[in-house]
């Protein structure tokens, strides 16, 4: 499984938006909105759609309990054990960014906005690859109330921006490092008729596993 995963979807999504309609259009800057302040010269565009990342969580619904996989070796042990994948819930915020306080690039960036909108109304369900391992992303609009609009802008340290927030389920995050176990390859008893030892002898050869 890539180690940039999160990365990979983000970039995915932001070209999904830019090349989404008639022809492919500049739209989604991917950078942290509560870090931005007026006058930011690194944006390509003056009303950008900004998008962030706010929360991260795992999705438990999803989780998979089976944690042994197949093992690869030919040799006649038990299924190597790992710690289950990790779904996450992956919240996104898409916010429209007037870099300049214009009139001009606030209802431009509105209509960026839209563009958001309805390219995930269309299709909100992708498949990525990261590094040969694929992964769904699955996208759902999260309403958010006034109490909870207030909380995330304050929380960002920013006053508010025309913004449309998702829910990305279904990123999955496996350690492929092969952990170094024992396991036991076979086992032999041998009974011995001296009544002042023991009945028996459980002989185990263990082994490392590679």
């Amino acid at each position: 499984m890539s180690t940039e995963l999160l990365k990979t979807s983000l970039t995915f999504l932001k070209n999904a938006v830019n090349n989404y309609g008639v022809s492919p259009q500049n739209i989604v800057e991917i950078t942290n909105i509560g870090t931005l302040n007026d006058g930011d010269d690194f944006l390509t565009s003056k009303s950008p759609i900004i998008l962030s990342i706010i929360n991260i969580e795992e999705d438990r619904i999803a989780r998979n309990p089976n944690v042994y996989i197949k093992n690869e070796t030919n040799k006649p042990l038990v299924d190597r054990f790992t710690n289950p994948a990790q779904h996450l819930i992956v919240t996104l915020l898409f916010s429209a960014y007037n870099q300049e306080q214009k009139t001009e690039n606030y209802t431009e960036g509105l209509t960026k906005l839209e563009h958001v909108i309805r390219c995930f109304q269309k299709k909100n369900v992708f498949e990525v690859a990261a590094d040969n391992a694929p992964a769904k992303l699955i996208l759902e609009m999260e309403s958010l109330k006034f109490s909870e609009l207030n909380q995330l802008w304050s929380m960002l340290g920013n006053k508010y921006m025309p913004s449309v927030c998702y829910k990305m389920r279904m990123i999955t995050i496996q350690n492929d490092e092969r952990p170094t176990k024992k396991a036991i390859e076979k086992f032999t008893v041998g009974l011995h008729d001296t009544p002042n030892k023991d009945t028996s002898v459980l002989v185990e050869t263990i082994k490392n596993e590679d």
